[in-house]
């Protein structure tokens, strides 16, 4: 289905996005003058970078940032123009952002150039993605760079493979240098690596530009591990370790909601049995893993109930996501045992489920920040139907608003 940018409802789609990125852009200008949430952490590690050098700032008793070095050497080198002041700081998220959607836009392979731009712009839509993109936090640099690899190694997929050719090399090449740049922005797509493993086996006449991507992303990326003598800098180390799979659930909550404010039919069974018993097992995992004390967006509800009845409301949204992240987990299984033989698709789903899992190794706390590194790969796995019509309008305008009431209470609350 050829879908024309010009004639509504995809005309109205489009406005809807691009308004929702404006609205982003004035919160941003007009947002506080000084730093917030973990701003001071990250813009603190780049100060002692210029003030004691890589080595010393990276494995600094002192270092209160988690991330690795991507975020600061962004931030160095622009500091000329942000000077590390609030707001301009918070501008490069939002360059960043806009990459983002571009690469997406460019990824979609073989559809029309008005569904492209939709499905690009539609991750606006997805209300915890506005803070992150929104303040000065690490999650945007390193998605920038994510976004790249996958779409640097979807083109390789897409050559034909008849034998090997420097074009194919060279998306490899830069597949490797994006994703271990990713990594260097947040460890968590440390995940994706077995995604690329598959491929020897998915698409194994290409296995030479296999090797390639990843024998660069470890040699872009492995130095810091070795430099930390772990996965987070030597400050960290007393918060690393062990596996939370109430973590997992969370993030397979995020990521269900998500998924509704992009494509909601991702999430539709037929079969009132399967739904039943779905509904089930997400009601007792919700009675597990979820914290009363901790629901969804907990300033903003708190901010607009009051204490007790944000926290009740809380708790019953965070057990709807729970029921709903096994709805999306039963449907993506099957989708991706449906596509396992088209090599990209098995890629992007085998991607997308690593990082979903992932945050189950940062055991000493989650945010919904770790879900927003896979809304890249979410976007291009479940896409915006063509035929979602004005309901994608109203999904944006709804995500937009609710992702702009929780930024604000970030800045102001």
């Amino acid at each position: 289905m050829r879908l024309n940018p010009f004639n509504p409802p995809a005309r109205w789609q489009l406005i809807a996005g691009i308004s929702a990125l404006a609205l982003l852009a004035l919160m941003l200008g007009t947002s506080p003058s000084r730093l917030l949430y973990d701003e001071p952490y990250h813009i603190g590690l780049a100060k002692n970078v210029l003030a004691t050098g890589w080595r010393a700032a990276l494995t600094s008793s002192n270092n209160a940032s988690a991330a690795g070095p991507l975020y600061p050497a962004i931030h160095i080198a622009v500091s000329k123009l942000t000077r590390f002041q609030v707001p301009a700081i918070r501008w490069v998220n939002l360059i960043c952002l806009v990459f983002v959607i571009i690469t997406l836009a460019k990824s979609n392979l073989g559809k029309s150039v008005g569904l492209n731009w939709i499905n690009g712009l539609s991750i606006i839509s997805v209300p915890f993605l506005w803070p992150t993109a929104g303040m000065a936090l690490t999650e945007l640099p390193a998605l920038a760079a994510f976004t790249l690899f996958v779409f640097a190694l979807l083109q390789a997929l897409h050559l034909p493979d008849l034998k090997p050719s420097l074009r194919s090399f060279g998306w490899a090449v830069v597949a490797g240098l994006a994703l271990g740049l990713s990594i260097l922005g947040r460890q968590t797509y440390l995940a994706v690596l077995p995604a690329v493993v598959s491929l020897f086996i998915a698409a194994p006449k290409k296995w030479l530009s296999w090797l390639i991507c990843l024998a660069v992303a470890i040699g872009c990326c492995g130095w810091v591990f070795i430099l930390w003598h772990g996965l987070v800098p030597p400050s960290q180390h007393k918060v690393d370790g062990g596996i939370r799979f109430d973590y997992g659930v969370l993030s397979l909550s995020y990521v269900a909601a998500a998924t509704w404010f992009l494509n909601p039919q991702w999430l539709k069974i037929r079969n009132w049995k399967i739904i039943l018993s779905l509904a089930i097992v997400g009601a007792g995992l919700a009675f597990l893993t979820r914290d009363y004390a901790n629901p969804p967006a907990k300033s903003l509800l708190l901010k607009i109930l009051g204490n007790q009845g944000g926290l009740l409301i809380g708790f019953c949204i965070g057990t709807l996501l729970t029921t709903l992240a096994i709805v999306w987990a039963w449907n993506t299984l099957l989708a991706a045992w449906r596509e396992r033989f088209e090599p990209s698709r098995l890629f992007l789903f085998l991607t997308l489920l690593a990082l979903a899992a992932a945050p189950m190794k940062v055991s000493h706390l989650f945010s919904n920040r770790y879900v927003v590194g896979l809304l890249g790969v979410l976007v291009l796995v479940v896409r915006v139907a063509p035929t979602s019509g004005y309901w994608l309008v109203l999904r944006i305008a709804l995500g937009s608003l609710a992702g702009a009431a929780s930024l604000w209470t970030y800045y102001y609350y």
